[in-house]
């Protein structure tokens, strides 16, 4: 009986290995993944001498110091970061000596591959209480690493059925534990999924080795429960971090392979949701194809995760925004056939160049798909979970396809390290600060003592223009509650007009800050521009420009887990009393930025800019664009405003003149 099981299991294996046909994925990572093909060679020898780089595109707590551990101890961290445990105990890293023999074909990167698995095993008992090397999640992950692995190395005849079953054996204990283990709060966080994932993965190929009592019931059911109750109707992940909706997504495409792209009927929630996620991510990418820093997240490139999903969901706006040809971890993980659809498949550009993420406050705008467009993130939307920023209305800005305005990042999870809450904190985003206190105060590493209520964002746009409202209230330490309202009006050609509007009774300071993207350098003085910066990112320059002036201060951003580079960040500073407004503006280096009058019908002298804020870009002698932003409610003399003779009725409008035609834009009545 138990030899029929493996023979089973064998049988089902190689019929999988004679589809995904290592020899045509081989020379496929060969031939056009020579770089990657040659850095996992490298990342192999490496783990043959026992030393540790984390260094993934989604690993989710990279280290790029190497650390060699002579004598394998699964709970011992060198850099004195848990972190860096739980990643030694994912073993995700694991396949690269599989892919390594067959670049190279040497038998002793397999030996050392089982060496790891069964040395965990023996150095690491599955007790109840759990262990800090068996912590749910990196015990979701591992189990899903083997699982890949135990597929290819059974199938092809690298591993006989006494090492086999052996690995089997302890991942029937580790879910049983995961099970046993399993508390409420998972079904909301990606510690369950990640968990459940592994599970069901489990179930569709090692079933006669797995607990039969109701395990892989419950575990299908719960995953569904899962993405239904994680994954909000616009795509995104309620935990307000794009690492780890790349976790979520990831995993449910690890599943997806399996399907091979026939998803039964029955799993159509899995493959819906699939989409969905894809969509966001496909938005939320910059122009350099990486994902903005939001929460705690890395700046990462996401095109391998759409080059899985273009195969997965033969989605071809997909295959538009991923790589132009298949990726080695995509073609790992899909074999010849995901290789051949992906070559087969049309690319097609999306119908919409901007998402509103209406359920999490985030919105994302580009004026095209090209690599040097502009492209801006906002956001003011729920915390989320202990991933989350205290990043109410914050902005991110691409010029030309570069980065100049951007998130501070994560850095570290370690609760002694003093970065970790400060680039928590509202001081480390490109926001305004009342009085010095963060809008949410963080608490160690993962908790807040306060944090502000964000109000539902508004965002609309107009042909070539776009225009976004976000609002919080916010609590002072004294008591003291305000308001912070932050309008932004953007157009096509690159130009950006931000209007913060404070309201807190009595005196009070205002920091409004901008942090730069580290390889951007800050010039005092823009051309024609009293009190401006010239913002220059090798030779593209943006200026900008603000009611009062800017302050150059240092700061630190960290685009990767574990790292931080030495940047800039412009600071302006504004005391008021009750009610304060003033505006910042960004345009290319070549456009002649002004004001233009404006004026109440009825009214002979101008608008103030507290009622009206009037910004003017000139592009050329023939292009000119005017942004009109209302601060104050009208409930005094005439409703319509006139400006430049055009009769407006708005709240935020645009107008453009080319070639002596104007156009009004409303974006807000």
């Amino acid at each position: 009986m138990k030899q029929d099981r493996f023979t089973a299991l064998k049988e089902r294996t190689r019929g999988y290995i004679q589809k995904y046909d290592p020899a045509f994925v081989t020379e496929y990572m060969r031939r056009r993944c020579p770089s990657e093909a040659g850095q996992v060679i490298a990342q192999a020898n490496r783990l043959m001498g026992q030393t540790f780089i984390f260094e993934d595109r989604w690993d989710m707590e990279p280290c790029a110091v190497p650390y060699t551990l002579k004598e394998i101890i699964w709970d011992h961290s060198p850099n004195q970061d848990p972190e860096w445990i739980f990643m030694l105990n994912r073993h995700e890293y694991l396949h690269k000596l599989l892919l390594a023999y067959r670049l190279t074909g040497k038998r002793a990167y397999i030996e050392k591959l089982v060496w790891y698995m069964d040395h965990w095993i023996t150095s690491n008992p599955i007790l109840s209480e759990g262990t800090v090397t068996t912590r749910s999640i990196d015990t979701g992950i591992r189990c899903m690493s083997w699982q890949f692995l135990l597929i290819h190395l059974i199938g092809e005849g690298l591993m006989g059925q006494q090492e086999a079953e052996k690995i089997l054996n302890s991942m029937r204990s580790q879910f049983s534990y995961l099970r046993n283990g399993y508390i409420g709060k998972y079904t909301l966080s990606n510690w369950g999924l990640l968990q459940t994932a592994a599970i069901c993965h489990g179930f569709l190929w090692f079933g006669e080795y797995l607990p039969g009592d109701g395990l892989m019931e419950w575990a299908w059911k719960e995953l569904e429960n899962q993405l239904a109750l994680q994954v909000l109707a616009d795509g995104s992940h309620w935990e307000q971090s794009m690492m780890y909706h790349m976790e979520v997504l990831l995993s449910c495409m690890k599943l997806l392979a399996y399907w091979n792209g026939d998803v039964p009927k029955d799993k159509a929630w899995l493959l819906a949701k699939t989409l969905e996620m894809s969509r966001y991510v496909m938005y939320a990418a910059g122009p350099d194809h990486c994902q903005i820093a939001q929460c705690d997240s890395d700046i990462t490139d996401v095109r391998d995760v759409l080059t899985k999903a273009a195969v997965l969901t033969g989605d071809g706006r997909f295959r538009f925004a991923g790589f132009e040809s298949m990726d080695l971890d995509s073609a790992w993980l899909l074999g010849r056939n995901g290789i051949c659809r992906y070559e087969q498949q049309k690319p097609l550009r999306p119908e919409f160049k901007n998402l509103h993420a209406e359920d999490t406050g985030n919105v994302y705008v580009r004026n095209s798909w090209s690599e040097d467009s502009h492209f801006t993130y906002l956001t003011c939307g729920p915390l989320g979970s202990g991933h989350g920023h205290a990043d109410l209305t914050h902005i991110s800005l691409y010029y030309k396809g570069r980065p100049f305005l951007v998130d501070s990042g994560r850095y570290s999870y370690m609760e002694e390290e003093p970065l970790r809450p400060a680039l928590k904190s509202a001081q480390a985003h490109n926001v305004c600060v009342v009085d010095g206190e963060s809008q949410g105060i963080p608490n160690g590493s993962w908790g807040y003592d306060s944090y502000g209520e964000c109000l539902k964002t508004y965002y609309r746009e107009q042909g070539p223009v776009q225009y976004c409202e976000m609002a919080y209230h916010g609590t002072l330490s004294s008591g003291q509650d305000y308001l912070v309202i932050r309008r932004v009006l953007m157009a096509d050609p690159g130009i950006w007009l931000i209007v913060n509007d404070i309201r807190c009774r009595g005196s009070h300071m205002v920091q409004e800050y901008y942090h730069m993207d580290p390889r951007v350098k800050a010039m005092q003085g823009a051309r024609g521009m009293e009190g401006g910066w010239t913002l220059c990112s090798g030779n593209i320059s943006l200026n900008l420009l603000g009611q009062t002036g800017f302050m150059e201060e240092p700061c630190m951003i960290s685009e990767t887990y574990n790292q931080l580079l030495p940047s800039a960040c412009l600071v302006k500073e504004n005391r008021f009393m009750d009610r304060h407004t003033d505006w910042t503006c960004l345009a290319g280096g070549d456009v002649v930025m002004g004001s233009a009058p404006v004026y109440q019908y009825g009214r002979t002298e101008p608008v103030s800019e507290t009622e009206v804020v009037s910004r003017t870009f000139a592009i050329s002698p023939s292009e000119s664009w005017v942004f009109l932003i209302w601060n104050r409610e009208t409930f005094k003399g005439g409703k319509m405003y006139l400006c430049n003779g055009i009769p407006i009725y708005a709240k935020a409008a645009v107008l453009h003149c080319r070639n002596g035609n104007t156009t009004l834009y409303r974006l807000r009545n």
